[in-house]
């Protein structure tokens, strides 16, 4: 006799925080549905639970409104009753970074535990795939199941299987259901409550609920509201439907435990349920149909498994959908200007902010943890998945670029005064009074030698006509190149007194700074005695070289690059591609009769900005005439924009689109430095900045991700999903390269998300940095709800990409990669300050951690205050034997999880932590000091 069957009804909903409609109106729908579901669990003791979609953002948004209701909510957490967590938000993973999935998991936690209780339960149906990571971060937090559906089907496996990580770690992983995360709220439900089958989305005027809308002209889009919606019961419907689906989910099921998930987008809580399982008990025979919960479920079925497959790496199967192949990942290229200033404030948070400060913490300085646990929710709540993807109203992408401006603006200030203090402490009594000091912070983990640039304000005492800078420490005087120099008046911000104005001379200048301490700084004296650096890095007609690069500017806005080392030359680097876009946020269509344009013959014009032997800066104009928008040309728009095959155009009138990029070469450095900026005044169009490496054996692509460095193939293998069907693009974080094992080159960029590189011989990189589209959500799952007056999708206006270009000798790890990435993403940190007597020396290191392939992620005050964290990975295939060492002396030391939980007890040596790191292992560090420095 086959097993008993047991089917779990899972109240949940799919709560976009913002979407379809903007936040506060999302807020005042949460609102009414949570006063709703605490009635329901007072009414309803044997409502058994509510899974508010695996997020605790809601509560605190819940909460503003309805103080009074904490401990009604306290109350609905702590006895399982509202499933909370793990997640702060539900982010889409392949658009933020890993150390900000893991700041998401930590403080969904700790606010679900604020509550009472936290899921231990990886419920992540929201992102377009999963990273390779995921298992790994989620054990990371004591989580040892992840349920998805977007990146694997149930062609490759039935509902369970082993998801293994890229480093190796195990995570039962299920699919949900057949039908994904709503089998039972379409199959079931709808047609029993709402009178409705599983694909109905129709409303007829006829069918009544007092349908409302505003309609005056200033909101003609708004959706509509049932005021008094109709209610049935027929019960009828329930046998036949509840067999069906059990049928159909035994077909995929790996234990006779099944997910009945009643719940849909921005779904409520409503006690018909229990009716429904009632009556379905009488047609189940021996089976068993009970409200359950998540856990519970999730508890049974891992007793159950055994023999499961096992899938590893990043999970990104696509699936057929609308008559092609996809996986509505394409939301990476989308909004781009706010996908790069996120990947700023990720950058700024995490790798400069927090080590600045937690530094300044162990020299007697308070810690801003409020402060930082303020901007991190801010910058998390624009992570979850639909912000970030950019796929909702236009009031989305305004509120994100204000919340980020407040993650800058606290950022900024937090920096300012853990620097501040740091220099404080620096013992400049050596110097004159007089004396105008430059102090060079380093938050990256190992010393640095570059070119900087600098703005200083010279007061009159110590103008001079030229001048240099010497080192504190050594007393060698270091070259200084000057850019500009103006008369400038500052304003000297005293807190017990009126403000002061000083008189000063402005200058814009570069110098060569060589061996800045790893996790430290340097101090440099301005010389007025000393003359300027003399020479140029320019070698001939738009051309420019230092010790391992030369550079032409050929007449087509191309480069020639050299990399002298190895000899080889990268001929037609760096032009641009314009090309139609048909699609939506979710994917990229093309018209069915695109124009493809390129910079590649439009009028060029190349004029050098800045010459001298430290720094060199080319300007570069590209005049290109593209297409305004998209002719439609008789297409069904709801069609086109899903994909299917259509008839639509680029338009015959077209516009002049200018960019312009500058190219900069330092002394020293191994990457040429780009800005592109341009006005955008085109529609429905995809520009991308493309990079011919002919490296033609080149066989994969090596691209950053999420505490990874995703290996992927060119061409997709024969039993790949994306095999043979057309060019592709995948994402990636702050760099893509290509290599054939001698030789490579990568594009290093500061928030760029999306990449191609071709199958042909050329292997060109292709990084897209626009694709406009329109305002079209899929709210009602049956059709398009396009918004003609929101046209922020299509990315109007200016914008500006930085990105560098990296050629090398060997592979990415053989490189010094992260080393390129930290000159463009972790900048030095400049400062200018008078004399001061201090304890400190004027050059000093605070921690350092070798080798460099070992990837640094977080240096932090411990959430519990008790000692410094330290979080990185070894991206490698090979294990690392790491060394981290501190200046301070170490009291304890202990490896630590992703929550911050002991694991073990770390002895160091010599003064300094030895820890063996496995390939693609994540490393949490917990230390504490005997003394500060």
């Amino acid at each position: 006799m086959p097993k008993k069957l047991e089917m779990h009804v899972i109240s949940n909903t799919h709560w976009d925080r913002e979407w379809s409609v903007n936040f506060q109106e999302t807020r005042m729908r949460l609102i009414e549905f949570l006063d709703d579901l605490l009635d329901l669990f007072d009414k309803r003791p044997d409502y058994k639970s509510f899974l508010l979609d695996s997020q605790t953002v809601p509560l605190e948004d819940y909460l503003e409104a309805r103080p009074e209701n904490r401990e009604r909510i306290g109350q609905a957490v702590s006895t399982g009753r509202l499933m909370v967590g793990p997640w702060y938000t539900c982010p889409e993973e392949f658009s933020v970074n890993g150390e900000s999935l893991v700041r998401n998991l930590f403080y969904g936690h700790k606010i679900a535990k604020s509550f009472g209780k936290v899921m231990k339960v990886g419920y992540s149906p929201f992102s377009y795939g999963q990273v390779s990571q995921m298992p790994q971060i989620y054990m990371g937090f004591g989580i040892d199941s992840i349920l998805f559906y977007h990146g694997v089907t149930h062609d490759e496996v039935s509902n369970e299987y082993w998801f293994e990580g890229a480093d190796g770690t195990r995570i039962l992983a299920s699919q949900i259901s057949a039908q994904a995360r709503y089998n039972f709220y379409h199959a079931v439900y709808r047609p029993a409550v709402h009178k409705m089958e599983n694909d109905a989305r129709v409303y007829d005027w006829q069918d009544g609920g007092l349908p409302f809308h505003i309609c005056s002209e200033d909101q003609p889009y708004e959706q509509y509201y049932l005021l008094d919606p109709p209610r049935y019961f027929n019960s009828r419907k329930i046998k036949p439907a509840v067999l069906a689906l059990r049928e159909i989910e035994k077909q995929n099921a790996s234990t006779p435990f099944l997910a009945f998930m009643m719940g849909h987008d921005a779904s409520v809580g409503d006690e018909s349920v229990l009716k429904i399982i009632e009556s379905a008990k009488r047609y189940l025979g021996r089976d068993v149909i009970l409200h359950g919960s998540l856990p519970e479920l999730m508890e049974k079925v891992k007793s159950a498994v055994k023999d499961l497959p096992v899938l590893k790496g990043e999970r990104r199967t696509p699936k057929v959908r609308t008559g092609r192949i996809h996986l509505y990942s394409d939301v990476i290229s989308g909004r781009s200007r706010v996908k790069r200033l996120n990947a700023q404030m990720e950058e700024l948070l995490q790798r400069r902010v927090e080590p600045f400060a937690a530094l300044a913490w162990t020299l007697g300085a308070d810690y801003p943890d409020v402060l930082l646990d303020y901007a991190w929710k801010e910058m998390l709540k624009g992570h979850a998945h639909d912000s970030i993807a950019g796929s909702g109203v236009e009031d989305i992408e305004l509120d994100m670029r204000y919340r980020l401006r407040q993650v800058s603006n606290i950022s900024r200030g937090i920096i300012r005064r853990s620097l501040g203090h740091i220099q404080r402490r620096i013992d400049h009594s050596s110097v004159n009074p007089t004396d105008v000091l430059v102090t060079a912070f380093n938050a990256s983990p190992h010393a640095r030698s570059e070119v900087l640039s600098a703005v200083m304000d010279i007061p009159p005492h110590v103008a001079s006509r030229e001048f240099d800078l010497i080192d504190v420490t050594s007393g060698k005087p270091i070259p200084v190149q000057i850019a500009t120099r103006k008369p400038n008046h500052v304003v000297v911000h005293h807190a017990k007194n009126a403000n002061h104005t000083m008189n000063c001379e402005q200058v814009r200048y570069h110098f060569d700074a060589s061996s800045i301490p790893a996790m430290g700084y340097s101090s440099f004296r301005l010389n007025p005695k000393g003359t300027f650096a003399k020479g140029g890095l320019v070698c001939g007609q738009n051309c420019m070289e230092n010790e391992f690069l030369h550079v032409k500017i050929q007449s087509d806005g191309t480069l020639r690059v050299t990399h002298k080392p190895s000899g080889v030359v990268y001929d037609g680097l760096h032009y641009f591609e314009d090309s139609g876009e048909a699609g939506q946020a979710w994917m990229h269509v093309e018209p069915g009769i695109d124009r493809m344009v390129t910079s590649l013959g439009c009028p060029v014009a190349v004029a050098l900005e800045e010459s001298g032997p430290l720094f060199v800066r080319y300007r570069v104009d590209y005049s290109m005439t593209i297409p305004v928008g998209l002719d439609n040309a008789g297409s069904n728009a709801w069609e086109r924009i899903d994909g299917f095959d259509n008839a639509a155009r680029r338009t015959e009138e077209t516009c002049a689109f200018f960019i312009t990029s500058y190219f900069t070469l330092r002394k020293g450095a191994k990457s040429i430095e780009v800005k592109t900026c341009f006005d955008n005044n085109a529609e429905m169009h995809r520009l991308r900045v493309l990079f011919p490496t002919m490296l033609s054996e080149a066989k994969y692509c090596y691209a950053e991700g999420a505490y990874d460095v995703v290996q992927r193939p060119v061409i997709p293998e024969p039993d790949s999903p994306w095999h043979g069907i057309g060019p592709r693009t995948y994402p990636m974080q702050r760099f893509i390269d290509i290599h054939d094992g001698k030789n490579g080159l990568a594009v290093i960029n500061d928030g760029l998300r999306e990449y191609e590189v071709t199958q042909d011989n050329e292997r060109t990189i292709a990084v897209t940095l626009l694709r406009c589209v329109e305002t079209a959500i899929c709210s009602s799952s049956a059709g398009w709800e396009i918004h003609p007056d929101m046209k922020l999708s299509q990315c109007p206006g200016e914008h500006t990409f930085c990105y560098s270009i990296f050629p090398h000798a060997g592979s990415w790890d053989q490189a010094d990669m992260y080393r390129e990435v930290d000159r463009l993403c972790t900048p030095i940190e400049v400062a200018q300050a008078g004399q001061h007597a201090g304890d400190l020396p004027p050059s000093k290191g605070f921690m350092e951690l070798t080798p460099t392939n070992l990837t640094l992620t977080a240096c932090k005050r411990a959430d519990d205050g008790r000692g410094i964290v330290v979080r990185f990975f070894n991206p490698t295939e090979k294990q690392i034997r790491g060394v981290l060492k501190f200046a301070n002396k170490i009291e304890s030391a202990e490896l630590v999880s992703l929550e911050e939980l002991p694991v073990r007890t770390l002895k160091p040596a010599s003064g300094a932590l030895k820890i063996q790191c496995k390939s693609r292992e994540i490393v949490t560090v917990r230390v504490q000091f005997a003394e500060t420095t």
